[in-house]
């Protein structure tokens, strides 16, 4: 099942947010030592970033809890380094085009029943769902089919 870019985004949105909250305590809570503080923010943007495509193969925190999945164009989990590249391409762009990279990729998603990006596009890549939701029929939804449906056989 393909996601909507929607939640594509709300993962992200939550992976940049953790980085940058932790980033930010690390920063302001170390005083002097500027080599030690780089050296943590390196620590704090691996453990948040990269660990975690490396743990479940494909999610990081974000994704995980929109149930999104980075895969191979066969469906086939994807190899840890091309993550972590992708990962670190998809950042980068971001952060340093203040965004305007995210709002290239909502432009460029194509709508062929695949969710990919630019990014997607170059590591040959897809993003999939995770989440199984079962769909009620009208007859077990629990106000039941009303009879104007009923005669139309809906």
């Amino acid at each position: 099942m393909v996601p909507r870019f929607e939640r594509r985004v709300i993962a992200f949105s939550i992976d940049i947010s953790a980085l940058a909250i932790t980033m930010l305590l690390v920063g302001l809570g170390i005083q002097g030592k500027l080599g030690l503080k780089y050296l943590l923010v390196l620590l704090v943007f691996v453990l948040t970033s990269i660990v975690p495509l490396i743990l479940s193969k494909g999610q990081t925190f974000g994704k995980r809890i929109q149930g999104i999945k980075v895969v191979n164009l066969d469906d086939s989990n994807t190899k840890t380094y091309v993550l972590i590249l992708r990962e670190l391409f998809k950042m980068i762009l971001s952060i340093s085009t203040f965004g305007i990279y995210s709002l290239v990729c909502y432009f460029a998603l194509t709508e062929k029943g695949t969710s990919r990006t630019i990014h997607d596009y170059i590591f040959k890549t897809k993003v999939v769902s995770t989440l199984k939701r079962d769909v009620k029929k009208r007859e077990e939804h629990f106000l039941g089919t009303s009879e104007s449906l009923k005669k139309k056989g809906l």
